[in-house]
């Protein structure tokens, strides 16, 4: 379901021509969008992957639009990787009390949350300009006039049409409408999420 016919539909199913709701649909598609990333952060499209080289002496790293961090990996001289274990930033300060402490970085903390994304704080500080990878959670480009699609519009349509309708609803100040359509949106979430269940889940240990 592209930009396009998200508006249709909304417009079909809410039948409301005034030009005050026909503004607010942008608005309205952004926050069901934002709604279906709190209800499934784990979707394929929301996983995303960051990679460059450490700076000896720099413990901490910026990653831009990162909502939530899933991993983080640090290539070795010898090309082994090893996975940082996540700690509390308080913990990573208390084992490292000198800034000066240096080697391979083996925890890693958030320290704190902008509007541009999550820093995190390596400990100890790297000494070697080894490759990482950040593996995070963030959203994904929404749908809008500049943007016709987008994998939950493709690949969820139920979730994204039923979040857009509850939204209108909200917005419409109509409560048995809003009713209506909350109970489709958590039926539509149980359902894919039944689905990305069997996706992530191996054929062999889970069974079909």
């Amino acid at each position: 379901m592209n930009y396009t016919s998200l508006v249709t539909n909304i417009k079909n199913f809410i039948e409301d021509d005034s030009a005050e709701f026909e503004a607010s649909i942008p608005e309205i598609i952004t926050q069901a969008e934002s709604m279906i990333f709190g209800r499934l952060p784990n979707l394929p499209c929301y996983r995303k992957n960051l990679t460059g080289n450490l700076i000896v002496g720099t413990k901490e790293y910026s990653v831009s639009g990162a909502r939530m961090i899933r991993q983080v990996a640090v290539t070795k001289a010898d090309s082994n990787v090893i996975y940082l274990k996540h700690r509390v930033d308080s913990y990573l300060r208390d084992y490292t009390p000198n800034a000066s402490t240096s080697g391979v970085p083996f925890m890693y903390a958030t320290k704190d949350a902008n509007t541009s994304g999550i820093k995190i704080l390596l400990a100890p500080s790297p000494s070697a300009t080894l490759a990482y990878e950040i593996d995070f959670i963030g959203l994904e480009t929404g749908l809008s006039p500049s943007n016709a699609n987008s994998w939950v519009g493709d690949n969820a349509e139920q979730v994204l049409l039923t979040a857009c309708l509850l939204e209108s609803s909200a917005f419409l100040k109509a409560p048995d409408s809003v009713n209506l359509y909350k109970a489709q949106f958590d039926e539509a979430i149980a359902l894919f999420q039944q689905e990305m269940q069997r996706n992530y889940q191996a054929e062999y240990e889970g069974g079909i």
